[in-house]
């Protein structure tokens, strides 16, 4: 039996019942999760390992704006990462939409998030 090669992967939700969810479909398809909950935190992490993911899962939550920072530090600093942005409908999501490979509206499932970040893995 072959195993698929592991993919990293970081994940920044601030839900925690979605981030298990989410991490457990990423665990099932052959992902290594890095998470947090805050966007401070994911600044710290990306500031330290950016370069060590292939694939980046950002909450955007635009009526608190927490999420833009870590989108902005991706696309200066890590433009060949896979991002996908999970957000809530809402008229300036557009344009944040350029910053990521993709956008996927809440409520999402889980898998198929894991499955779409499969796509971004070099793996």
């Amino acid at each position: 039996m072959s195993v698929e090669p592991s993919c990293p992967a970081f994940v920044c939700h601030d839900d925690g019942e979605f981030r298990r969810s989410l991490i457990r479909a990423l665990d099932q398809t052959h992902f290594t999760v890095t998470f947090v909950a805050d966007e401070n935190a994911a600044l710290d992490v990306l500031r330290e390992r950016s370069d060590a993911f292939e694939v980046v899962i950002v909450s955007l939550d635009l009526k608190s704006n927490r999420g833009p920072k870590t989108l902005e530090f991706l696309r200066d600093h890590r433009p060949e990462c896979g991002v996908i942005i999970l957000g809530d409908p809402h008229p300036d999501l557009r344009s944040y939409a350029t910053y990521a490979d993709e956008t996927l509206l809440k409520p999402v499932d889980p898998m198929y998030v894991a499955t779409r970040a499969r796509t971004y893995c070099n793996c």
